[in-house]
């Protein structure tokens, strides 16, 4: 924030920092209660076009990095969710995804919902995630 503050007003100490999670971040976007995010959102078609919180387009700086859908935990259980596989040893397939993120909308769209669950940080779903409520992320 300092350094876009330094280019932009020419003071490093001109930005006001306001707290955005997950859940409220393209809202406080749209309603300019923030000008910026610098939260490594995920550049998306519907995103730019019509983000599913607001219904409004956003545009986005060049990416800096890229990254894809990747998975982590039970190695057995990481190949299923890799191959799309819920038969057979992928029949337990669980996985803790977080709330209103890109990797959550993927879920959706990619198993049942019996196949994932959704917690609301982070340290939640690593949470889940150590105490078998899940066996991925």
């Amino acid at each position: 924030c300092r350094s876009v503050a330094a280019v932009v007003v020419g003071n490093p100490d001109c930005f006001k920092g306001v707290p955005a999670t997950t859940v409220n971040r393209w809202n406080l976007l749209h309603d300019r209660t923030i000008d910026l995010l610098l939260k490594g959102d995920t550049h998306t078609i519907e995103r730019e076009v019509r983000e599913h919180s607001t219904w409004a387009g956003f545009s986005f700086s060049s990416p800096y990095s890229y990254d894809g859908m990747v998975y982590f935990g039970n190695e057995t259980f990481v190949r299923c969710a890799e191959e799309y596989r819920r038969y057979d040893e992928c029949s337990d397939l669980l996985i803790c995804v977080l709330e209103s993120s890109t990797h959550h909308d993927f879920m959706k769209k990619a198993f049942p919902s019996g196949y994932f669950k959704v917690g609301s940080s982070q340290n939640e779903i690593t949470k889940m995630l150590l105490d078998d409520s899940c066996n991925i992320l």
